[in-house]
């Protein structure tokens, strides 16, 4: 009987320098005149930068300088961070939303903050709206369709924002109810809506086909239309269009001094 041996590794190794040197966060209002410096250092590991600038843009945070260092493991960055208004980050409340979120605790906030803008951030936060998420073939008047079908379902639109690219759109639009002015939750009314929607996304030519999604909450608008245009591969077309052959013939004409250019594309 042949016995073999394996080394045992234990799972909680690879977590093993963050335990013993835990995130550090600092948000520092003395240093600079003009500017909050908000200060981050731990463990080099992959999506740290991405969470800290992702933290602090759900803030409505601008950041208009970033140093941002490597040394072996370790990860120190330094953040110059204002509010929209281009103000110093002095609200409590914000600053301890900041360190909570990106530091030792892994527990959310059992509160909303409330940001510059007076949005609320937070998993916790009261959630004031139904976002529905729509994917189509872009076309003219394409919003104020959408608009007049949301108006006929007494839904009221409260927000909307729409991106466009290669003849793809993307567009987050945030409801609330007429009546109640609070987000819808009946499935059946939902499931209405859906399906109109999406009838009217459909276009003659629709060769991807129409997406739509309902979230109840809050999200980062801008954010979740790049993952949504990402999603739909709208990229891909570009490289489609470039692909196509074009037929081109040319005829002068001697006694008028004129060239007609005639020119076909042939995908």
């Amino acid at each position: 009987m042949v016995t073999f041996c394996w080394p045992y590794f234990d799972p909680e190794y690879e977590n093993l320098s963050e335990k013993i040197n835990p995130p550090r966060v600092v948000v520092d209002n003395t240093s600079d005149n003009n500017v909050t410096l908000v200060k981050f250092d731990s463990v080099n590991r992959p999506g740290t930068l991405l969470q800290v600038v992702q933290v602090l843009t759900d803030l409505d945070l601008n950041i208009s300088k970033a140093y941002i260092s490597s040394d072996g493991g370790w990860f120190m960055d330094v953040f110059h961070v204002t509010d929209q208004l281009g103000k110093k980050i002095t609200d409590q409340s914000l600053i301890d939303f900041i360190q909570h979120s990106l530091g030792t605790k892994k527990s959310s906030p059992t509160t909303g903050v409330k940001t510059c803008l007076g949005r609320m951030v937070g998993e916790q936060a009261i959630a004031e709206h139904t976002v529905i998420e729509l994917t189509g073939t872009d076309r003219l008047g394409l919003l104020s369709e959408i608009a007049a079908v949301l108006a006929n379902l007494r839904c009221n639109v409260v927000a909307a924002e729409v991106w466009t690219h290669n003849g793809r759109v993307a567009c987050l639009v945030y409801l609330t109810d007429v009546l109640s002015h609070g987000p819808i939750e009946d499935s059946q009314r939902l499931s209405v809506i859906k399906e109109q929607l999406c009838s009217l996304l459909k276009g003659n030519d629709d060769r991807r086909g129409v997406r739509m999604e309902f979230s109840i909450g809050l999200t980062h608008t801008h954010r979740r239309l790049h993952q949504i245009m990402f999603a739909d591969r709208d990229y891909e077309i570009c490289n489609t269009l470039f692909s196509m052959h074009a037929l081109i013939q040319m005829d002068h004409v001697l006694f008028r001094n004129i060239t007609f250019v005639t020119w076909m594309a042939v995908l």
